[in-house]
């Protein structure tokens, strides 16, 4: 049995090493002063990461653009630090670049965008 589980294990690992680098290239990074963004392309799942240097985060908003692309997401609440939000583009057929991320957040704001 023990000779079974050796392959088995081996076997796992190594698939899920490739399946790990194929989807790598597919996520792409931006990054603002305040603000960094990942953006996994196949699924449209993307992650937005405060990384200034303020305390508390109020009235977050952002839209997403692109070429017949437009979405929009917000926190209902005032927001600790540090700050995430995760989402998907809901329309990723339509997702082509440029992609444009804007963030406004305590009367301010910031755009990254995906070329």
């Amino acid at each position: 049995m023990k000779l079974f589980k050796l392959p088995m294990i081996l076997c796992v690992i190594v698939l899920v090493s490739i399946l790990s680098a194929c989807g790598a290239d597919d996520i792409i990074r931006g990054k603002s002063d305040n603000w960094n963004i990942s953006l996994q392309r196949s699924t449209g799942i993307y992650t937005i990461t405060y990384i200034g240097d303020e305390k508390r985060i109020k009235d977050f908003v952002f839209d997403l653009t692109g070429n017949n692309l437009s979405q929009q997401g917000k926190s209902l609440e005032e927001e600790g630090v540090p700050f995430t939000m995760s989402g998907t583009i809901t329309e990723t057929e339509k997702m082509k670049n440029p992609i444009t991320f804007k963030m406004s957040w305590n009367n301010q704001s910031e755009t990254v965008t995906f070329e």
